[in-house]
């Protein structure tokens, strides 16, 4: 649904996205971020998820919306098109990818902005708010981090549990079929270098990141779109403990949850329930979706975020 059909839709998005593009050198000078744009009306800082992962998997997800609100996108420092050197990208922080972010919000002119997180990019939202609450208007969170550490719990412990999830969902059942569907269910040593790539797409990426696998094809990132030292570099930084709930107390803004009901990261957003009397939170739950919801079921992922959206404004 969300996928431009080949021919002029397509090509006429990657042209729009080419054409927006422009360079913000960090303050420290050690990179700089390309940033782009998508669609007219009031602006959305849109945050990949990695870190290390790139922007152009989320355009899919947001361009139906493209007539009602224009989305920065822009590849944090340290990714595929904003990319550093080795040396410095044993120094990169998510202190680093928080200042990067308040650089573009003064950069686009904008007192306050709306956040569009998924995955990753919902932790680097929060953070920002927590630094910056008053820069903030809204947050939209996709594929969605819990938002707190659970008492008594450090984030190490958080990922343990992601990481089980993870490997839970890429041993169920219909990834095997995936696989044997599409011919590569034999021993990786007996695959060609292209079989052994759609395996792992299969059964690593979409097995992990998808309820339908059997749309793998339509999963996007991986391989040189992602940076696992900026992901390590940036993981080691994170802090042990967190909770949002002191920052939404303090300075309350609409913050609108979209998660997969099989979404490894927290499904059906459990971890908000602790939130549910605040009612600046509202989660929206997409049903047979999982960490991809937009590619899962995307006749509702489109209404969950017009919804999100029109609460944000």
């Amino acid at each position: 649904f969300f996928l431009a059909p080949v021919g002029v839709a397509a090509q006429d998005t990657f042209d729009t996205l080419q054409k927006n593009v422009w360079y913000l050198p960090t303050a420290d000078g050690k990179a700089f971020l390309y940033v782009t744009s998508l669609g007219k009306g009031p602006p959305v800082i849109v945050l990949h998820g990695g870190p290390g992962n790139d922007f152009n998997y989320l355009v899919d997800a947001v361009r139906a919306e493209g007539p009602n609100h224009q989305f920065i996108l822009y590849d944090q420092r340290g990714s595929l098109l904003s990319p550093v050197s080795d040396a410095d990208r044993k120094t990169l922080t998510a202190t680093t990818m928080v200042e990067d972010l308040d650089l573009l919000r003064r950069t686009l002119g904008q007192e306050k902005v709306v956040l569009l997180g998924h995955s990753w990019g919902t932790f680097l939202a929060m953070l920002y708010y927590q630094a910056h609450p008053e820069h903030v208007s809204a947050l939209v969170l996709m594929g969605c981090f819990p938002p707190r550490t659970e008492p008594g719990a450090d984030f190490d412990r958080e990922v343990k549990i992601f990481q089980d999830r993870q490997r839970a969902l890429r041993q169920r059942p219909v990834v095997s079929l995936a696989l044997k569907a599409a011919g590569v269910d034999a021993p990786l040593e007996r695959l060609g270098p292209k079989d052994r790539w759609t395996h792992l797409r299969i059964e690593a990426f979409a097995g992990a990141n998808l309820y339908h696998v059997e749309r793998w094809a339509e999963f996007q990132g991986e391989g040189i779109y992602y940076s696992e030292k900026t992901d390590s570099a940036i993981g080691d930084s994170l802090p042990k403990t967190f909770d949002i709930a002191p920052m939404l107390a303090k300075f309350p803004v609409p913050v609108t949850v979209i998660q997969g009901d099989t979404d490894y990261l927290d499904p059906s957003a459990h971890a908000w329930d602790y939130l549910k009397p605040n009612k600046n939170v509202k989660t929206l739950i997409v049903f047979e979706a999982s960490h991809y919801s937009w590619v899962d079921n995307p006749v509702q992922f489109k209404a969950d975020l017009h919804e999100a959206l029109r609460r944000s404004f």
